[in-house]
């Protein structure tokens, strides 16, 4: 199995995740719930602490038929803090792209999944992403603090310019953000929802 793609962007060789659109679903399910969840109308998203699917980027084909079910599963998001090391966000920026191109070319509906932290991440985050299709960003953290809002809102200014999204499956608490006429469909953390019951 062919582990390693034929399309590379950027100054770091970022494999390309090619553009798609997608129809929304009512939820959003996180990527340890997959197995277990009845119902398969919904998307998997990967916005856990890391350590809950840091197997994918060990063993991505072993999740290839699992994630297959469902009609789309977001690129998982391995971390960028902004008080991480650059290279640290580089090589999670990098795995990011990996997996989520591999699976998108074994079968699998991918929606890649934006992060960015301060402005330096700029010269990477948006590579491998192409234009004009559907993306995922979430406001999970970055909604806890002025410092988190203003970086958040930064770095979705600049991909809304660069990406020139069709459509974005926005995950977390909403900011004061234009979107413009770009459609959004916003997501509810289930588990935070759940934990607040």
């Amino acid at each position: 199995m062919n582990l390693i793609g034929d399309f590379f962007d950027g100054k770091y060789d970022m494999p390309v995740i090619k553009k798609k659109d997608v129809s929304p679903t009512d939820k959003l399910i996180p990527f340890n719930m997959a197995k277990t969840h009845i119902g398969l109308n919904c998307g998997v998203h990967f916005y856990l602490d890391d350590y809950q699917f840091e197997r994918v980027w060990r063993r991505p084909e072993k999740y290839l038929e699992l994630l297959k079910k469902y009609p789309f599963v977001l690129s998982p998001g391995f971390s960028m803090y902004l008080d991480m090391p650059l290279p640290m966000k580089l090589w999670n920026n990098f795995r990011r792209q990996f997996v989520g191109e591999f699976w998108q070319r074994n079968g699998i509906n991918v929606v890649p999944t934006i992060l960015w932290a301060e402005e330096r991440t700029f010269q990477f985050c948006f590579d491998g992403i192409e234009p004009g299709g559907t993306i995922s960003v979430s406001t999970q953290g970055a909604a806890m603090s002025k410092r988190g809002r203003e970086f958040w809102c930064r770095g979705m200014c600049e991909a809304m310019k660069r990406l020139k999204p069709k459509k974005i499956l926005h995950y977390g608490k909403p900011l004061d953000f234009d979107f413009g006429d770009t459609e959004v469909i916003f997501y509810e953390n289930i588990i935070l929802k759940r934990f607040k019951k």
